[in-house]
């Protein structure tokens, strides 16, 4: 499983890396709007941890 986890505790996960990407994404927009340009899709991939499902 691919897994994101911010420092606000927001988790998401998933077995494909994109729904992952995407989830994070939206997060970054909805909240904490001051990320929003300094988090790309490729920063995100970065971030992906792969955990046991």
């Amino acid at each position: 499983m691919n897994q994101v986890t911010c420092e606000c505790g927001f988790q998401t996960r998933d077995a494909q890396e994109g729904p992952v990407v995407t989830a994070v994404l939206d997060h970054v927009r909805s909240d904490h709007p001051d990320l929003q340009g300094s988090v790309t899709p490729e920063v995100v991939r970065g971030w992906i941890e792969i955990v046991p499902d």
